[in-house]
Formats: C-alpha cells, structure tokens, sequence
C-alpha cells in the first residue's frame, strides 16, 4: 500500500458495505480514495444546502475537536474495512493522546480482540444487531467493555447479565422518544441517536424536570 496507507487510513469518512452512504457525493468504496481525493468531497449539501461544502474529517480533526470541547467520540470499525485500520487508529490515538476519550466499536469480534492486544487500555464496545444469545460471552472473550445491541434487542435480563460481569450497555439507533423511555427504564448505560434533544427531554421526565 505503500508508505501513504496510515495517513489514508487515518480518515474517517461514512461508509456502508456497498461504498459511501448518501452523506456525501462520493461514489465506490472509500479506501479506494486518497486523502486528498475525500478531501475534495461535500459533505454537507445532503443535509442542508447551507453546509454545502462541507468537508470530511480527519481522524486528527475528530481528536482535536474532542479536546476542545470535552466530549467522548464513538469511533466504528466496519466489518472488512481496509488492511491495517486497527494499527492506524491506535497509533492515532496515542498521537493526540487521546485514547481515553474514544470509545471503539465494531461488530467484528476479531477487530476488537485486535484492538486489545494493540492497546489494552481500549475502551471497546461489541456491536451485535441479531440474537443476543451469547453476546455476553463473546464481548467477554474480545476484551470489550461495552456490550452495544440494537434496541429492539435490549431487556432488562440483558441488562443485568451485562452487570454482573462489570459490561456496560449502550444502544443504538433510538430516535421515537416512547421507546427511549422503555430503555432508559431497563437501566441502559448509554442511548445512542440522531436527535438527542428528545433524549434530553425524555432523560429530563424521569428526573422530574420541565
């Protein structure tokens, strides 16, 4: 791949099994591309065409932003991403030292067992969106400390096999606040959204605020 691959695996850029997802302009797959040719790519028109233009960050940029206004990333992994992924994401995070404020997810059981034997300190999250048959154990076996399941697959047994052996539980993709609050009420550690100003109102309910 030559001596370019870390810093082209260094970007972060949305993409699905088939190629980049309809948030950008950009077609095929994105390993395929240099830094310069995503660079080169708006991201921001699909959503509102006053962020027209819009570019793609780098993994540097995320890091950066993070540090500056104190927040926690999640940063996923896809299934058969590019050679290498898991060593230029751990390196980058030790660049900025910042891997305490990343938490890594995937739902590749061997990415996360890679992850962990690059740098056990990881915080790492084991997506499954099928039967939660066995996710305790697998996300066990990786290393993982976080157990990440749809939400339709989220119970309070689930919940409470995760806690006895110290895993926390965060969700994903929950936007209708009804069934935010049935997950909220299992003792879920984290709900993952696209509109997190219903979750704060939905989070502000159970505490009696208005």
């Amino acid at each position: 791949m030559g001596r370019s691959a870390p810093r082209r695996l260094r970007t972060c850029a949305r993409e699905h099994p088939g190629g980049f997802s309809p948030g950008t302009n950009g077609q095929g797959p994105v390993h395929a591309l240099k830094l310069a040719e995503l660079r080169e790519l708006d991201a921001g028109s699909w959503y509102d065409p006053r962020f027209a233009g819009e570019r793609i960050p780098t993994l540097e940029e995320i890091l950066s932003f993070a540090r500056e206004t104190d927040v926690v990333f999640y940063l996923e992994i896809k299934p058969g991403g590019a050679w290498g992924i898991e060593h230029a994401l751990v390196g980058a995070l030790r660049d900025a030292q910042e891997a305490a404020r990343a938490v890594l997810l995937s739902f590749d059981a061997s990415t996360l067992a890679a992850l962990r034997r690059l740098e056990p300190t990881l915080m790492t999250g084991f997506l499954f969106s099928r039967s939660a048959d066995g996710a305790v154990k697998r996300a066990l076996e990786v290393g993982a400390r976080q157990l990440a399941p749809r939400g339709d697959l989220v119970s309070s047994e689930l919940v409470r096999q995760a806690r006895r052996v110290d895993l926390q539980v965060v969700t994903w993709t929950i936007n209708e606040p009804d069934h935010m609050r049935v997950l909220a009420a299992t003792g879920v550690d984290g709900i993952m959204t696209d509109y997190p100003d219903r979750l704060v109102s939905v989070l502000g309910e159970s505490k009696g605020e208005h």
